[in-house]
């Protein structure tokens, strides 16, 4: 894994939130959505990939990856520690709030409930945690690698 990681680094230290993110806002899709009326929930730019067509949106994520792991590779610092903080911080934002909607629809974060709060803010915490432990390993990898 670790060789992996080491060919492009800060690339994959935003990738998990970043499919996170994308694979929530694929399913998040309400019922609406799926019918011919194609009603999409999304703010980003990807809005007009949904409305065409879910499989528009999956070719433009895979493109918008090819993408960003060929210019991490060509970019230097500052702006590649930039750009990857951003998106770390994006997607995690991003996907976050589709958690949290389907939390809410399975009935684990329940508004007045600070059972559910609790267990809602816990759960989506660990997913930071995940996020910053994968993240953190991919900056190390990347600042071994650049030294000196």
């Amino acid at each position: 894994m670790k060789n992996i990681i080491k060919r492009n680094p800060l690339f994959f230290a935003f990738l998990f939130p970043a499919l996170a993110d994308a694979m929530m806002t694929l399913i998040g899709q309400g019922k609406q959505y799926w019918s011919i009326n194609r009603v999409v929930n999304e703010a980003s730019p990807a809005y007009y990939f949904l409305v065409t067509s879910p499989w528009l949106f999956i070719f433009g994520v895979v493109v918008w990856f090819v993408f960003w792991y060929w210019l991490f590779k060509r970019l230097r610092e500052p702006l590649n520690l930039f750009l990857m903080f951003l998106f770390i911080g994006g997607h995690s934002w991003g996907s976050s709030t589709w958690i949290m909607k389907m939390f809410r629809q399975a009935g684990v974060y329940m508004p007045g409930n600070q059972v559910s709060i609790i267990l809602a803010w816990s759960l989506l915490v660990s997913y930071f945690v995940v996020i910053a432990v994968i993240a953190t390993t991919c900056l190390r990898v990347y600042l071994r690698e650049n030294k000196g």
